[in-house]
């Protein structure tokens, strides 16, 4: 095939890269969902430890699909630093309650995993969590993952399914 004429090269390039930032914003909302769906089961069989975990996985992907879908490539895993990138790249005025879940969420990245996390325990991890906490991580992994789909549709960035 031959070279794209003169002057519709870069337009080319641009539409291919829009289309490169869309498909990743779904990816990570797919997983999102994916993460979500897997703490409300690991809840309903009583691994409490690891929904929370999945919720903070889900409320993390779902805020880095907002991201790609406005063109940054996210990095880390606080949910909190990642909506304040979120809120600073885009002029957001975040609402109290998802910063309240944001922080909640953050501190079961690592905690529900690893047993060295929680000194002084002579308990393995998961052990150290119940029913209540699994119920205040999906309440806020679902509060968020509702306010982030609905920025993704806003921007045009996924469908409602």
């Amino acid at each position: 095939m031959g070279e794209a004429p003169l002057g519709t090269r870069s337009l080319v390039v641009s539409v291919a890269e829009l289309d490169r930032w869309r498909i990743e914003a779904r990816r990570w909302l797919e997983d999102a969902r994916e993460d979500l769906a897997a703490a409300r089961d690991l809840a309903a069989t009583h691994h409490y430890a690891l929904a929370c975990f999945h919720c903070q996985q889900a409320a993390e992907k779902a805020v880095k699909a907002v991201l790609y879908a406005n063109h940054v490539e996210a990095r880390g895993h606080s949910v909190t630093a990642l909506l304040d990138e979120l809120s600073r790249r885009k002029g957001l005025k975040l609402g109290e309650d998802h910063i309240r879940n944001a922080r909640l969420l953050d501190k079961h990245y690592s905690p529900p995993r690893y047993p060295n996390l929680h000194p002084g325990i002579e308990l393995p991890a998961h052990e150290l969590y119940g029913k209540e906490d699994a119920q205040a991580c999906l309440k806020a992994a679902e509060e968020l993952l509702k306010f982030l789909e609905e920025l993704l549709r806003l921007l045009g960035a996924t469908s409602s399914s």
